[in-house]
């Protein structure tokens, strides 16, 4: 490369698609060394200023290396202007990394500062073991030589406008050398050079400057189209510095070219992750919001209306959770394909992540009825395509879905309140049973305010243990306590008690009932284990209360059993009581969980019965101890012939599944005889006992105190 930079100038071969000019045929001395090729070109216009215009070649020979130095700086800038561009404009480490190696490839780069428009410095170079000092060159003189050293700037042009300016100092030590040199060879060679210089005269126009004049053509189509796939044509019997060089140029175009392409597929796969969602390749929540402020201002501004839905699908965390997110994502999949069917090709339809989707109409109607109708129409439709089974890993599965509609521009002021509106109506739609819409109103929005509200209260609460557990005893016909159910009560700091009807339905949709759980179980077992201390009967039981969520955590057994080893607690005087909600997920799953359990030593409760999802089919597979039948149907039991017949009937069927019953919510004597009439021995309410703090119950049981 040291005689190869230069050389760039001296011989000139085709580019396959844009010359159709034959490829000249070099032999002898274009094949020989480039410097032996220098020196005798020294010689012959040595001899030509011994002749009588050794003043005109001298300066001519300078002022010819001040061009090609000028025109090989100019080329080297032009090939790399598209790189400082883009390491201005972007910043990219490894195009600063390719740029430096690309200037460690011209041996006569001493050093380069590229600086943007502001002379902020974006990247400088200096050779090894030299010093690195500003480089400064008057603006008005891009190109000037001074001593062993010459300074060029080139204004760096991205799309017709400057954005940063390159500054160069670059070494004339080798070639000054070559001049002095020639001098004294010409001082012993006077006859000689002159005999050659007029044969080698008549070829030196063959032989550089024609091959230069073609190799600049070259370039500057190459520069001028941007065309990096092209390459120059080389004879390969030549192995010559000017081939070498060839060779170098190719692979310098090759790799411009490979770096301009990853750039415009980064560019174009990052512009993909920008505006849109992986998996189902809809738009993402960015790009919904800038077309949500487009419509919005269209809508406010020509007085047209449009909707925003917005789309939770139900229950599917269930599939997630029991066969995987791979399953999950072909799900999400197949949704956004029948999406696409329902609405109209200029409606956005968006995934925000999740299985949450949002719908923004992009026809606007002339008036809200219109919009409101057209709702209607396109609800019964996704309806319709929704209830289609959708083919998950060769298993059907059914899916519904819960939408919040919003209708703008109506109350909203911009799109984060929109959206805030559309989820708002969206949590309404799931309250009111699922597998339904509802449109926004004022009241959603206080209602979501509240819920938030009281998330924050609730971890404020676990921060601050501010929970209590009270216990409300379980008695038979006679009043006599056979055990306790563990209830938990939250007391605020100011002394207000919070419903858990308020925030055990908060707790669990945010999860927090999984820390509560905790914590219940085991101030629940610490309990049990000090009443054992003070000699507890053994058929006394505490029934502890257990979240879906607790009871389908993977460690749950393991955490329960971690927790009685801790306490001391005996399970087999405890009674974990679930929902009939816990059969929602895997049942086969549940099933053996359940048998984990019960091996150890607990007995299990179905609360609530009959007020949830379970089935006959359900009830006869779980390993279930005992039924209780839920307040609400006990409540009005002796007014309400049919809850009459539901109690006597779930007590009924639990007999004959050998299952001990006990009826909660028991506040009457009325109550009481009917549903001792009807075989239920265990009984629980307002009727014997209020739940109570542990000081007052510890004087029920152990202060020899009879309610009858």
């Amino acid at each position: 490369m040291d005689r190869g930079t230069n050389g760039v100038f001296k011989k000139g071969y085709l580019l396959k698609k844009d010359i159709n000019v034959p490829m000249y045929k070099f032999s002898g001395l274009s094949f020989s060394s480039i410097r032996y090729q220098f020196i005798v070109l020294m010689m012959v216009m040595a001899s030509i200023l011994i002749i009588g215009y050794s003043i005109f070649t001298y300066n001519n020979a300078k002022s010819e290396y001040e061009k090609e130095a000028r025109n090989e700086l100019v080329v080297i800038s032009r090939a790399l202007n598209n790189d400082y561009a883009e390491l201005i404009i972007m910043g990219l480490p490894s195009t600063s990394i390719e740029v430096r190696h690309k200037w460690e490839s011209f041996p006569v780069i001493m050093h380069v500062d590229l600086e943007d428009l502001k002379e902020n410095p974006v990247l400088h170079y200096t050779r090894d073991g030299l010093s690195h000092k500003p480089i400064v060159i008057d603006d008005s003189k891009n190109f000037v030589i001074t001593g062993d050293t010459t300074r060029f700037h080139h204004k760096v042009v991205h799309q017709g406008k400057q954005v940063g300016v390159a500054r160069y100092v670059v070494s004339n030590v080798r070639y000054q050398g070559l001049i002095d040199k020639l001098f004294q060879r010409l001082l012993i060679s006077i006859l000689f050079a002159l005999v050659l210089s007029v044969l080698l005269s008549l070829s030196l126009q063959e032989f550089f400057v024609f091959p230069l004049q073609r190799l600049m053509q070259r370039i500057n189509v190459i520069v001028d189209k941007q065309d990096y796939s092209a390459i120059i044509d080389i004879d390969p019997k030549d192995n010559s510095e000017f081939a070498l060089l060839a060779k170098e140029f190719n692979s310098l175009l090759k790799r411009v070219d490979t770096t301009l392409q990853k750039v415009k597929d980064s560019k174009a796969y990052a512009q993909e992750l920008a505006f849109y969602d992986e998996l189902t390749k809809l738009p993402n929540r960015r790009l919904l919001n800038e077309r949500m402020e487009y419509i919005l201002d269209i809508a406010k501004r020509e007085e047209l209306h449009g909707a925003l839905l917005f789309i939770d699908l139900d229950h599917f965390k269930t599939l997630n959770d029991s066969r995987g997110h791979a399953a999950g994502d072909a799900l999400l999949k197949q949704v956004s394909t029948r999406l696409k069917k329902v609405f109209r090709a200029e409606d956005t339809i968006a995934r925000l992540g999740g299985d949450e989707f949002v719908i923004l109409s992009g026809h606007l109607e002339p008036s809200e009825e219109a919009v409101v109708n057209q709702i209607h129409s396109l609800m019964l439709k996704l309806k319709s395509v929704l209830s289609e089974a959708f083919q998950v890993e060769d298993e059907s599965y059914h899916l519904t879905a819960s939408v919040g509609i919003t209708t703008f521009p109506g109350m909203a002021r911009g799109a984060a309140e929109l959206m805030k509106q559309a989820d708002g109506a969206m949590y309404q739609a799931k309250e009111a049973g699922r597998d339904g819409y509802r449109f926004y109103e004022e009241v959603m929005q206080e209602v979501a305010d509240a819920r938030l509200q009281m998330e924050n209260d609730l971890r404020h609460a676990i921060e601050k243990n501010q929970f209590e557990l009270y216990y409300q005893p379980q008695v038979d016909e006679y009043g006599r306590i056979l055990g306790a159910e563990a209830l938990l009560r939250w007391i605020k700091s100011d002394g207000e008690f919070v419903s858990p009807a308020e925030f055990i339905p908060v707790a669990e949709q945010t999860r927090l009932i999984l820390p509560i759980g905790g914590w219940v179980m085991g101030e629940s077992f610490k309990q049990l284990a000090a009443w054992q201390g003070l000699g507890i009967d053994d058929s006394f039981r505490l029934s502890v209360n257990i979240s879906p969520y607790q009871f389908h955590q993977d460690d749950f057994v393991e955490k329960t059993q971690a927790l009685l080893k801790e306490t001391g607690a005996s399970a087999a005087l405890v009674t974990l009581e679930v929902t009939e909600g816990i059969t929602i997920k895997d049942l086969e799953s549940t099933i053996d969980k359940m048998k984990e359990l019960t091996k150890i030593g607990f007995k299990i409760s179905m609360d609530d019965f009959g007020t949830g999802y379970s089935s006959l089919t359900y009830l006869k597979q779980l390993p279930l101890s005992e039924l209780k039948v839920d307040q609400s149907f006990v409540r009005d039991l002796h007014i309400d012939r049919s809850d009459a017949e539901i109690a006597a009937t779930i007590i009924a069927m639990a007999k004959n599944l050998n299952l001990e019953v006990v009826a909660e919510g028991v506040e009457e004597e009325s109550q009481l005889r009917f549903l001792s009439r009807n075989g239920c021995e265990v009984f629980q309410g307002y009727y014997f006992h209020k739940p109570m703090p542990v000081k007052d119950i510890d004087e029920l049981l152990f202060g020899n105190v009879v309610v009858l």
